[in-house]
């Protein structure tokens, strides 16, 4: 069984990632794949710098995340560009797992799944969702100003349209453990024979 996992900023996906993985499922997170390829992926620095100079980088040389989220979120044609850069290195690395011939079910969390029209690839998707007002709050609480929220909102499919699309739907509106709760219940559906 795969499922694709997908939600708005801020709603729990890496929560839910974190509950899968406690209950066996082999799992995925396509924003660690692009933090760990900004990190560490030399190509990839290199096109960075080429395209855009010191102008994302540290002074220790490493990348400066918060300067690129800037650049890229205040222009779409930037944005585009650096999708087109790390999005075909996430999906190799994403259907490499499940292309594998192990009976381990996989959960792959892209937060731009139908966006991407990326569905078709998983045998169910699953967003979770959770109300704005908390989305806004665990988000500033996290260091991101309000434009900052609204910029990487802007940049996603709403999740009104989310959830009409999804399969499974889970609410992150209550505690953690009402979170879980539902999780736990839709890995025992997934999962049954």
């Amino acid at each position: 069984m795969n499922l694709g996992l997908t939600g708005g900023i801020g709603c729990g996906k890496s929560t839910v990632v974190s509950f899968f993985r406690e209950a066996g499922w082999r799992t995925l997170e396509a924003d660690a794949i692009v933090r760990e390829l900004l990190a560490h992926d030399a190509g990839l620095q290199a096109g960075l710098r080429a395209r855009w100079g010191n102008s994302v980088f540290q002074s220790g040389g490493g990348i400066d995340r918060k300067a690129l989220a800037a650049r890229v979120f205040q222009d779409s044609a930037e944005l585009r560009w650096l999708e087109t850069q790390l999005h075909p290195m996430v999906r190799r690395r994403w259907q490499a797992m499940l292309d594998e011939t192990d009976d381990r079910h996989c959960l792959v969390e892209i937060p731009l799944l139908f966006e991407k029209r990326l569905e078709n690839h998983f045998d169910f998707t699953v967003c979770v969702t959770c109300p704005q007002k908390l989305v806004k709050e665990r988000m500033v609480a996290r260091g991101y100003s309000s434009a900052e929220i609204a910029q990487r909102v802007n940049q996603q499919m709403p999740l009104e349209k989310k959830t009409e699309l999804a399969d499974f739907l889970l609410s992150n509106a209550g505690t953690l453990e009402f979170l879980k709760r539902q999780t736990m219940r839709l890995i025992q559906q997934t999962t049954r024979p």
